[in-house]
């Protein structure tokens, strides 16, 4: 009987454990900037097709957008979200073809956009003040470099707008009034005609000055490559974001 109360105790205590619930809610500030090539063009080619971002296209300076990041902890699985809005406009001279109807030496005025959303699901194996949350995680994607003549005859459009799956694993360094998070999520696929890889690379430090209350600085990047024909059209992007961020939060 004492065998049976002890073993009903010892599994409560950890149903308690497993299913605690704890829900974080934080926005702030990002201080992000674009880098990268970009290249399209109609129909297959071998010739190059690479536009520098700041040459190119007038793009590459520093834009402050906002930032948000939720997170639901059930005590071993734990559910988060976190994305930005960035939109950048610039002027360039393009070196290379771009679409159909922009050849080399053209003038064009730009607007750059993406839309970035990453929601991942992972599981919690605590090491005292230490935890690896392994998982896997998606990054909504939507893309837009859209470039239009100097006159406003000709525009040409990328888009990319597509759920991303990503092998994903966070660490935590938890001192309760100061935290560590860094999370890391990477894709690489090569089908068909296409190669593609993402890198999203996110890290946070937190300072807890009340239990409920949070401040944060931290960085983030994500950096896309993509390389083949997608829909007939020669496609190379290799562009990333990346740039510091500030905060805070509530914790309930």
């Amino acid at each position: 009987m004492r065998i049976l109360s002890l073993v009903a105790i010892l599994a409560c205590s950890t149903l308690t454990s497993c299913f605690q619930l704890e829900v974080t809610a934080q926005a702030g500030y990002a201080q992000l900037a674009l880098d990268g090539d970009v290249g399209y063009v109609d129909g297959a080619t071998s010739a190059s097709i690479a536009q520098d971002i700041e040459s190119g296209f007038g793009l590459g300076d520093d834009q402050g957008v906002p930032y948000a990041r939720a997170q639901v902890d059930f005590g071993v699985p734990v559910l988060a979200a976190s994305g930005f809005m960035f939109d950048e406009s610039g002027s360039g001279t393009l070196q290379a073809d771009f679409g159909n109807n922009l050849t080399a030496g053209t003038q064009v005025f730009t607007d750059f956009t993406l839309n970035c959303a990453k929601v991942s699901y992972a599981f919690e194996i605590g090491l005292g003040p230490v935890s690896i949350e392994p998982g896997i995680a998606v990054d909504f994607i939507d893309l837009s470099v859209k470039a239009q003549d100097s006159v406003g005859i000709f525009t040409e459009d990328v888009q990319l707008t597509a759920p991303i799956p990503l092998a994903f694993v966070r660490g935590l360094l938890d001192f309760d009034f100061i935290a560590a998070v860094a999370e890391v999520g990477y894709m690489q696929v090569d089908v068909k005609d296409v190669n593609a890889k993402l890198l999203d690379l996110e890290a946070l430090v937190e300072y807890r000055p009340i239990d409920w209350v949070d401040l944060f600085v931290g960085y983030r990047s994500v950096r896309l490559e993509a390389d083949g024909l997608i829909d007939g059209d020669q496609v190379d992007l290799d562009i990333g974001i990346s740039g510091f961020l500030i905060g805070g939060g509530v914790r309930f």
